[in-house]
């Protein structure tokens, strides 16, 4: 199988931003992520696009420009279209402040390589080069997905043995970690906050939210 590239273009006011990524990076297909105000200007560059180029254009509409919105919208694109294309890069040089931090967000979360526009060149970011989804196991997934089930914090580790189904003490391992191992403390998914009689009470970080959001369920 030839390997193939998908441009994901994170579009803000700069569109010229978008063609200088097309120059500098290969791409096999482009998805635009557009906001609802961006909507008449993504239709336009992708008609210009599609004609001049002869490159297939994906338009993805979203309702708010958040860190929660931009992550769902690259899930579904890399989910989608991994078994089309092997490398995924994301243009955020025509993208607002905001959304370049969304974007940035999804591509450390995601493992996706970034790059940022600058005049008629295209720089990369330091990214990661494994997705942060699968560097957390399983078991640490369903701990925190259990959290999320009980409205984001839990008052004590009783609690949340009932929701999750582990045992105390292998909640304490995944949340605390060890010696030779982070927890979900350490990696800054969940904070712990230690109550009367020595009850744990356990709540989801932004980070932790933000992961949940994006991961494939």
């Amino acid at each position: 199988m030839p390997f193939r590239t998908l441009q994901i273009a994170v579009l803000g006011g700069n569109e010229e931003a978008v063609l200088v990524g097309l120059r500098n990076f290969p791409a096999h297909k482009l998805t635009l992520i557009s906001s609802v105000e961006s909507a008449d200007q993504a239709n336009q560059l992708s008609n210009k696009l599609m004609e001049t180029l002869r490159l297939d254009v994906e338009i993805m509409q979203v309702t708010e420009g958040t860190i929660p919105a931009i992550l769902e919208v690259i899930a579904q694109v890399v989910r989608k279209d991994s078994e089309t294309f092997q490398d995924f890069l994301i243009n955020v040089g025509s993208a607002s402040k905001q959304l370049t931090s969304a974007a940035v967000t999804a591509a450390f979360v995601h493992g996706v390589k970034a790059f940022e526009v600058m005049g008629d060149q295209a720089v990369a970011l330091p990214i990661m080069n494994f997705s942060y989804i699968h560097a957390i196991t399983e078991p640490k997934m369903e701990i925190l997905r259990a959290i999320e089930r009980c409205g984001g914090d839990v008052e004590s580790l009783e609690k949340l043995s009932q929701a999750s189904n582990f045992g105390k003490p292998l909640l304490s391992y995944h949340i605390r970690g060890s010696e030779n191992g982070r927890g979900l403390e350490k990696l800054g998914l969940v904070e712990v906050e230690r109550w009367k009689r020595g009850r744990l009470k356990v709540r989801l970080t932004p980070l932790g939210r933000t992961l949940l959001a994006s991961s494939f369920k």
